[in-house]
Order: structure tokens, then sequence, then C-alpha cells
């Protein structure tokens, strides 16, 4: 679970650093959808072109003068936005609408990255989903979203108090999913028995540490950006889908949650003991169980970690 956090925060700052590029090129050429919006409303007037040299380019068959802004325009294109950014993020905190997308998009992620990186460390290609439908590992999309929750209000604060509780909230994250699962479904999917600092089964100073590097990263590159990125919905169909997607991931996750309780029951002997119960064991067997988490141990130990 760890190293793919690391994987998930590396892709994150990638793609941040794609945007700051982009963003730059078009803020030195004074072009840009952000820069037209911000012209069209009056928030950059024509000053913004003093100094610039023009020039003329050809795209696609059409020619037209395209600029090179001066250093200093370019500082102001940069302000501004920094600016309105700022001003945005303080007026609107975080709503249900931006943690749904974001527990989405790192649940998405946090499975093609632990698979990729399966079969790139071990070369195994196996079944690393955490839900019974779909392409999803919730633990990534719940842990985006705790850190989102709990370092919103303190992302102004020193950097070593943020490091702190992003720790304690990696380690809480970690202990909490690893003894539900053996405690629920007698299921176990990682261990740091093995690792010489381990303090618990599921967790381990370093990892604890690393935690820390990660929470801080987010609360001070990533998740600014991303929250003002999403925005708020600005369409009935962003809200349609939004709902509909809310609505499938919890009936997902109810689902899954019966699977494993089933799981463990059937595991100690314990029969179905309503409909719902019949059901689950029918259609959710522990041949299905088997393959569909593949990565996971039902009823047994993992062996030590490394050191």
């Amino acid at each position: 679970m760890f190293r793919i956090s690391l994987l998930i925060i590396f892709v994150f700052l990638l793609c941040r650093a794609v945007i700051w590029l982009v963003q730059k090129h078009h803020d030195a050429r004074g072009s840009g959808r952000e820069f037209n919006r911000l012209v069209s409303e009056g928030i950059l007037d024509e000053s913004v072109y003093e100094g610039a040299v023009w020039r003329e380019v050809e795209r696609f068959g059409r020619r037209r003068m395209r600029a090179k802004l001066a250093k200093a325009q370019r500082r102001i294109i940069r302000d501004t936005k920094t600016f309105l950014r700022n001003e945005y993020l303080e007026a609107h905190p975080p709503s249900i609408y931006q943690y749904i997308i974001i527990f989405l998009i790192a649940s998405v992620l946090g499975l093609v990255l632990e698979t990729v990186y399966t079969f790139v460390m071990f070369g195994v290609v196996e079944s690393r989903v955490g839900l019974v439908w779909g392409p999803f590992s919730p633990l990534y999309g719940c842990g985006a979203v705790l850190l989102t929750v709990c370092l919103w209000q303190v992302r102004d604060r020193p950097w070593w108090q943020i490091f702190l509780l992003s720790a304690l909230l990696g380690g809480a994250l970690e202990q909490t999913t690893g003894w539900g699962m053996e405690r629920f479904a007698n299921a176990e999917s990682w261990t740091y028995l093995g690792l010489p600092d381990h303090i618990t089964q599921w967790v381990a100073w370093r990892f604890l540490a690393m935690w820390g590097l990660i929470g801080l990263t987010w609360c001070k590159v990533i998740m600014p950006e991303l929250i003002y990125r999403i925005g708020q919905p600005t369409t009935t169909r962003q809200m349609v889908v939004v709902g509909v997607l809310t609505a499938f991931m919890t009936l997902d996750i109810v689902m899954t949650v019966a699977c494993f309780w089933r799981a463990g029951q059937r595991h100690r002997g314990v029969p179905p003991s309503n409909p719902f119960e019949v059901y689950v064991d029918t259609h959710f067997d522990d041949d299905f169980i088997a393959d569909t988490f593949e990565n996971m141990q039902i009823g047994g130990k993992l062996p030590p970690a490394d050191r």
C-alpha cells in the first residue's frame, strides 16, 4: 500500500509539473484558455502586451501574429493567477463534489499503479481491485480524502506540524484498515512483521516518516491546485454524473463489505442466516473472492516482510 501511495504522489507531481510548464508557455505568449478568460473579464487589460515582441506564425495553413511577452508582463500574469487561486481557496473550502472526484481519481490511479508495480517488480499480473465491481482500490481514495479533510485547515501552518499530523493520519489509516480486515474478514493484505522498526503488524516507523512526507507534499503542492482545478459543478450534467457515480460506489462498497464479512463467517463455519447472506454466498463465493482479490490472504497469515 505504502509504495503505491508514493507512486500516486509522484504521478500527481508529474501532472502538476506538466500543468506548470503549459501555463508558463501560455503566459510567455499571452495565450491559453485561462489567459483569454482573464482578458475577457477585464481582470487583465491590453497593458499586458507592453514590451511584447510580435512575430507572424503559420498553423494549419493560417497565418497569425503571436506575441512573446516581456518578463515583467509574465510576472503580472502569474501573480494575477496566483491571487485568484488563493482568493478562490479562501472563499470555497472543499465540497462533497470535490471529495468524490478526489476519491475516484485516487482509487483508480492507485489500482493502475499497483497493477503496474506488481508486474514490473515481480513479473506478476493479478487482480488488485479492492471492490467487487469496477476498477477501484478504495483504500487509496480514502487516504487522499482523509489527507484533504484533515490538512485543509492547517495548510498554512509550519511544515513540521503538517508532517507530524500526516504521519499520524497515515499510521491510523494503515492500522485501522489492517485490523479491520483481520477482525471482520479474517484476511490480510500486507504485514510489516519482520521489519526491525515495526510498531504493529500494520505500522512501522519508516513508513510513518514517509507518510509525513506524503502529507506535506500533498498539502503544500498538490491539494490546493487540485481543488482549484476541479472547482465547483457548473452544469446539471456534472451533478448527475457525480451523483450516479456516488450511488454506484456506495452500493459497491456495501457489497464488498458484505462479501468480506461472509467470507470470514464461512471460514469459521457460520452458515447464512437470511436471504441476503444466501445471495452473497451464492454470487460471491470463495472462488469469486480468490479470483477477484488475488493479493489477499483469507484464513491465513502472510509471511513476514523482508528487511
